[in-house]
């Protein structure tokens, strides 16, 4: 999956407009103009598309963490490689940790997306990979997370 989509599906369902994705990106110092936040979230077949490499989506999602629940206490800060890739799984983990989603609250928001997942199934997203039970997860899975996220945090501020 590209980057891209999930980036724009990100902003989208979590409501972000330009200047709350500049603070973002801001946190690890990437400065980015209007035009070019405007140039990640085009799809690829319109004028003008930036892809999005997946170091700077692995950082953008460290940003939201601590933008959600604070700075690590613990020491030094997770430091990114150029080459560093993303997985579908490491975006579910990511924003799992982020919002501070229990196991129900991730089925609640999958739920809302129209997909209902077993515990055994939604257990094997976030095993490591190489492990037994371990299960990849797939795009559409991904976005409808995303979606059903932004949703379930929607119930959250209307006090549902």
């Amino acid at each position: 999956m590209r980057t891209n989509d999930i980036f724009r599906k990100l902003t989208q369902s979590l409501r972000l407009d330009t200047a709350q994705i500049q603070a973002l990106f801001a946190i690890s110092a990437i400065e980015l103009s209007d035009k070019e936040i405007a140039n990640l979230l085009k799809t690829d077949y319109q004028p003008g598309f930036e892809p999005l490499p997946d170091y700077v989506l692995l950082m953008f999602l460290n940003n939201l963490i601590e933008q959600q629940r604070g700075k690590k206490t613990d020491g030094e800060p997770e430091v990114i490689e150029k080459h560093a890739k993303i997985s579908n799984n490491d975006v579910l983990k990511k924003l799992r940790i982020a919002y501070n989603l229990h196991e129900q609250q991730v089925r609640e928001a999958l739920k809302l997306a129209t997909i209902e997942l077993t515990k055994s199934d939604l257990a094997a997203l976030f095993r490591k990979p190489g492990h037994v039970h371990f299960k990849a997860c797939d795009n559409e899975l991904v976005l409808d997370f995303i979606e059903g996220l932004g949703l379930l945090l929607q119930q959250r501020q209307a006090g549902v």
